[in-house]
């Protein structure tokens, strides 16, 4: 009786003990699913799953692969031995320990002779005993390992990893199960649903992180694509969108890796960076709607085309009636060489005039007020039309004029030689010539200034509304206040410096020195490196950017290395930062 009581008292035990095994391997389990869920690179959780496969099987080795994109291919990913105190990670080995495990020959069947391309064509896992003595599969590749390393590859555990939809997504491969006492036995059977288990988790969570990783480079990708067809949009402003993102990165390094100067405790997060990058390549998104007529006004009377050809027209029309009045007035017996002086007086003074017209369409020079009198005083000339203007006119045209001005239009008579008509206003701009030809300085009229200024607006409106994940929520303000100023001069918002963080005054001068070295735009030579830092240079002083980021911008070298690689040789001349460099008594 006492030994059917002890042998009851130690089945007891042994039942209390794999009980006991059970629920740590739960408990486990439990925590690794918990620490797999988690936020993580690549890299760290390809770690964590092997690491956890080999303490539950106390192997000595093992082996991640992933199946790659087009399902043709195992790719290695990480291997770790104790024995041969190795560790491998795809991308950071100076030798690769594993090509690519084809899935299939090159006639399309599939490569069953591989353990680990069995099991993901399979999607069953594989217990072998003795990888020398074991039947079907083919270990060549694993013997010739052993004979580089002069290690003995013997048991073998190798599953499949399976997403939510049953399909393979990688292999796990564990070598050389150990007792306590540290010698190469099989892997207990008893142990396989575990490792599947894992093996369940681990697929879940690596497709978790691709599927972040798709998302993140899906709308990185978008992003770009945005600024690509803002830039392609506009030859002038070609690259503007993909070069500030370069100088925004740039100076945001240089302050980063600035140890003992005023951003010696700056840093940028991974997830701050990619803030950053698309804040960069967003920043004028709202250009998107910016009417190509004004984001191209390269002079004063350009729409679609330059009208200044419709004005030269008339001025050879007058020309032409010039000369006609002198033919009459000879024919009339008047005196032929005063009909002659006169009509070379008027040609003369026709040239002066469209001359003058001309020069001021251009814009690269400020109109004074006895000019733009003198354009008023050429408008008031007179010609003569003689066809109806409604004709060859688009039905949206028309719509625009009521019955009184399309009669209007229809009558033959004479006109002003340049005009601001009624039906020059419309959808919020005045297309009137001589309002145009009256613009001061530059080429755009208030109306089309405004618009353009606008772009910001609604860079900050479409941002807005868009669902960022908490670790993007400053991408509308970063990218958005690119035009504000320190000293509150800027817009839309008229923020100072004290209502900004340093990655918005990074892009305010990344955005300022891309279109100063710019080579692509109509209204401007392209300038020197001193002409711009010498113009950035007098934006500080006036307050307008940060002077920390403008001083860092030229110690740094980031300016220079800026010009060496995106600008011409003639615009890459020596600057003498010693005199833009302010000293600092705190």
């Amino acid at each position: 009786m006492a030994r059917e009581r002890d042998g009851a008292n130690n089945h007891q035990k042994d039942v209390t003990q794999v009980r006991n095994t059970d629920a740590n391997y739960l408990a486990e389990l439990v925590e690794l699913g918990i620490a797999l869920s988690a936020q993580q690179g690549r890299e760290e959780l390809n770690q964590k799953i092997l690491m956890a496969a080999r303490n539950f099987t106390n192997a000595d080795g093992g082996s991640l692969y992933v199946v790659n994109q087009d399902e043709s291919e195992l790719h290695f990913r990480i291997m770790v031995n104790d024995t041969l105190e190795t560790f491998f990670v795809s991308g950071r080995e100076t030798e690769k320990p594993f090509p690519p495990l084809p899935l299939y020959d090159d006639e399309g069947r599939p490569n069953y002779a591989n353990i680990a391309t069995y099991v993901a064509l399979t999607g069953k896992a594989i217990n072998i005993d003795d990888a020398y003595s074991a039947d079907g599969f083919d270990f060549t590749g694993t013997r010739a390992f052993d004979a580089k390393t002069g290690y003995r590859s013997k048991s073998f555990l190798t599953v499949p990893l399976k997403n939510t939809s049953g399909v393979v997504i990688g292999v796990l491969q564990l070598i050389n199960a150990r007792d306590d006492a540290g010698n190469v036995i099989s892997f207990d059977p008893a142990i396989e649903p575990i490792i599947n288990a894992l093996a369940s988790q681990a697929a879940v969570a690596i497709e978790n992180s691709r599927l972040l990783v798709a998302q993140r480079d899906l709308m990185e990708s978008f992003v770009r694509v945005l600024g690509q067809a803002i830039d392609a949009k506009s030859p002038h402003t070609a690259g503007h969108c993909s070069r500030v993102p370069i100088i925004a990165r740039m100076l945001a390094q240089a302050a980063v890796d600035d140890r003992d100067g005023t951003f010696s405790n700056f840093y940028l997060t991974d997830m701050e960076w990619y803030e950053l990058d698309l804040s960069a390549w967003l920043h004028d998104c709202g250009k998107i709607v910016t009417p190509d007529h004004v984001m191209e006004k390269a002079t004063k009377l350009e729409t679609i085309h330059n009208r200044i050809h419709e004005v030269r027209t008339r001025f050879e029309v007058l020309r032409r009636d010039a000369e006609i009045e002198m033919l009459k007035r000879k024919l009339d017996g008047e005196d032929a060489l005063q009909c002659e002086a006169d009509f070379a007086r008027r040609v003369t003074e026709l040239e002066t005039q469209f001359a003058m017209v001309a020069d001021a369409n251009i814009g690269d020079t400020e109109l004074d007020t006895d000019t733009i009198f003198a354009l008023h005083d050429i408008a008031e000339q007179e010609w003569t039309r003689y066809f109806d203007r409604t004709i060859g006119l688009s039905w949206s045209e028309q719509q625009r004029l009521d019955d009184a001005k399309l009669a209007e239009l229809r009558a033959t008579g004479t006109e002003k030689l340049l005009m601001d008509r009624e039906t020059d206003i419309y959808n919020g701009f005045n297309r009137g010539e001589l309002y145009n030809l009256s613009i001061p300085h530059g080429t755009l009229t208030s109306e089309e200034r405004q618009v353009i200024n606008d772009h910001v607006v609604i860079t900050q409106d479409m941002l807005a509304q868009l669902p960022y994940p908490k670790e993007l929520q400053r991408i509308p303000d970063i990218a958005g206040n690119h035009h504000e100023k320190m000293d509150g001069s800027g817009y839309p918002r008229g923020l100072t410096g004290d209502d900004m963080g340093i990655l918005e005054k990074v892009m305010m001068i990344a955005d300022v020195f891309e279109a100063l070295t710019a080579v692509d735009r109509p209204y401007k030579r392209p300038k020197t490196l001193s002409e711009c830092i010498s113009i950035l240079a007098d934006m500080r002083d006036k307050g307008q950017i940060d002077s920390d980021l403008f001083e860092l911008f030229l110690t740094s070298g980031t300016y220079q290395e800026y010009g060496r690689k995106y600008l011409r040789e003639d615009q890459r001349d020596e600057v003498d930062i010693a005199q833009f460099i302010v000293s600092n008594p705190d």
